[in-house]
């Protein structure tokens, strides 16, 4: 054979060597798109007609350094439905409304509970408890609402019924609480409760302490009331959030797809595909800096209108103005005109 044909064929070799080589690591990185692709795919995707982001209200009168301030931030309303048929779209009261803002520089992570009884102005239907605008109009409005009386501008949300808590945090293998003496008077029956609502069979907690819990025992303590009130049952379900979040982030990739596969298809959300890979990309560069609950200063009280128990802003203007110094660093925080005539005429009809 001659050293011309033999260079030739030489040549064809390394070509296809190289094809092959290129169609190899195509393959690679085709097949991890593909499966996460696969999963999201589970997920409850709000359509157009459900949620349009055009639809939902962002105050325009905010001003320049609250813009600017703002889009250092990614901002995503979590809320958590009790509903008993499944329905996460409209029609259930948000048990649970929180805001999750994320630094899109330091990845520190703040999460903050509005609380469900809080006399903010829904648009459309003017005073109302926070808990009812999910009722009335889904998580359009209740992010309208959130970015009207707080200056926000959330477009993005996740919604979960409050039911798939339990698998998650059985999925990360539980998670560790300290139940005081008076949180343990009155975690056995709600875990009963618990029990009989999704067909759980868990054990009862044997005494107050410190102690591993299994999903069904740690959502019975995120829903104790009684002992205290409102309050301090959003501090507790921030507190199991953000055990989940850390037993999450330390787990196995076994771990983590059985906790995909058990969230995923529990969740009803506006995000997009890009959106939560955008997301997830960074899930072990997360730091859950603080977390807290709003109004800081609140009182309670009725509105002369219905008679129903609220709980108010001691000056909503005021509260606002922390809450953008608590979550935005922004010292230099001046309310819009939206949020001022909000808190004037909460202040008009109840002294608050």
């Amino acid at each position: 054979m001659s050293k011309r044909r033999k260079k030739k064929r030489s040549s064809k070799t390394k070509r296809w060597g190289i094809i092959f080589g290129i169609e190899l690591v195509l393959i690679l990185i085709l097949i991890p798109v593909v499966f996460v692709y696969a999963k999201l795919s589970l997920i409850q995707t709000a359509s157009a007609g459900d949620v349009d982001k055009a639809n939902i209200v962002i105050n325009n009168d905010v001003d320049a350094t609250t813009q600017k301030a703002l889009k250092g931030y990614r901002n995503i309303a979590l809320f958590g439905v009790d509903s008993r048929d499944g329905s996460l779209q409209t029609g259930a009261r948000s048990d649970s409304i929180m805001v999750i803002s994320i630094n899109q520089e330091t990845k520190d992570v703040k999460i903050t509970s509005i609380y469900r009884d809080t006399c903010l102005k829904v648009p459309g239907y003017g005073f109302s408890k926070a808990t009812h605008a999910y009722a009335y109009g889904g998580a359009e409005l209740s992010m309208s609402m959130l970015n009207t009386n707080l200056d926000l501008d959330i477009t993005e949300f996740a919604t979960v019924d409050f039911g798939v808590l339990a698998k998650i945090i059985d999925a990360v293998g539980g998670i560790d609480l300290d139940i005081s003496d008076a949180e343990y008077s009155l975690i056995n029956p709600l875990i009963d409760e618990q029990n009989s609502a999704t067909g759980s069979d868990s054990e009862h907690i044997s005494g107050p302490g410190y102690q591993h819990v299994n999903g069904t025992q740690a959502t019975a303590y995120a829903r104790i009331r009684k002992i205290d009130s409102d309050f301090k049952r959003a501090e507790r379900q921030r507190i199991v959030l953000s055990k989940v979040f850390e037993e999450a982030k330390s787990a196995n990739i076994g771990t983590l797809l059985n906790i995909i596969d058990t969230i995923l298809p529990e969740v009803y959300t506006n995000m997009t595909s890009t959106d939560l890979i955008s997301l997830a990309k960074d899930i072990f560069n997360y730091n859950i800096a603080d977390q807290t609950g709003w109004p800081f200063e609140k009182e309670t009280g009725s509105l002369p209108s219905d008679g129903l128990s609220y709980v108010f802003a001691d000056s909503l203007e005021q509260n606002v103005t922390e809450l953008h110094e608590y979550l935005f660093d922004n010292e230099d925080y001046t309310p819009s005109s939206t949020v001022s005539d909000i808190s004037y005429e909460l202040y008009c009809e109840t002294g608050y």
